[in-house]
């Protein structure tokens, strides 16, 4: 892909979709599975880290074949939480997936499903976190080679050297890299949470499965005024600090 975006690759809502029907449908399911024991409240502790998953351009601008419907929603919540991050020093970090070079050596079966392909690192223009996030000097970017953001990387070490008890994860998709990311967060024994409106996708209807399935089983979802409010109060001398003679 080049920085040309091709307006074919427009996603808006035009399947004549019921989503306050299955919106309705889930608040039943939620029932039932409260009553048996599923939907519990994880609870957050005094130590969060933030994650974004795959919001840079090619998920989060129209005209590239991974663009998600409702970007600009998605992102507008999304950073709301990573300035409250921001602005109580909490550790932000973001991933992209994307392959080098024209032989992509580095490229496994994945494209033999989806055009994983069309996501060349040196590609600038669509693998830079999206502008919309005001992503910072300071916030690392981790580029991944498969759905989850631990899988391959170093996220889960250096959370654990942080100090990191809690992980909010936002970004795309939700049926994929985000499902993908918070299982492995809450298997490598972080707290996890997800606010709700900060994760997107390319279908109606697989958000809100998604979320509910996650929130069912492997998540707290709150809103983001909950989440934003949650950030405010942390105090960030509980990360561990690494100890460099140029800090000295």
């Amino acid at each position: 892909m080049t920085e040309k975006q091709n307006p074919e690759f427009k996603y808006v809502d035009e399947y004549g979709f019921d989503e306050a029907r299955l919106k309705e449908a889930f608040e039943e399911a939620r029932k039932i599975y409260k009553e048996r024991g599923f939907m519990r409240e994880m609870g957050v502790g005094k130590a969060p880290a933030i994650t974004t998953v795959d919001m840079a351009r090619a998920w989060m601008t129209e005209g590239h074949p991974f663009t998600c419907d409702h970007s600009e929603e998605v992102c507008a919540n999304a950073l709301k939480v990573l300035n409250a991050g921001r602005k109580a020093g909490v550790p932000i970090f973001h991933t992209t997936t994307g392959y080098w070079g024209e032989k992509q050596w580095d490229l496994p079966r994945w494209d033999e499903k989806i055009p994983m392909h069309t996501l060349d690192i040196d590609d600038e223009y669509w693998m830079a976190i999206d502008p919309k996030l005001d992503p910072q000097p300071e916030e690392p970017v981790i580029h991944k080679k498969y759905a989850s953001n631990f899988f391959g990387t170093h996220l889960a070490q250096t959370l654990n050297f942080l100090g990191v008890d809690t992980l909010i994860v936002m970004g795309a998709t939700s049926c994929a890299c985000v499902r993908h990311t918070v299982m492995d967060s809450t298997g490598y024994g972080f707290k996890t949470l997800v606010p709700r409106g900060t994760v997107g996708d390319r279908v109606p209807g697989v958000i809100e499965w998604n979320m509910f399935d996650m929130e069912a089983k492997f998540c707290d979802v709150w809103e983001v005024d909950e989440v934003v409010k949650y950030l405010e109060g942390i105090d960030n001398s509980v990360y561990r600090k690494h100890e460099r003679k140029l800090d000295k």
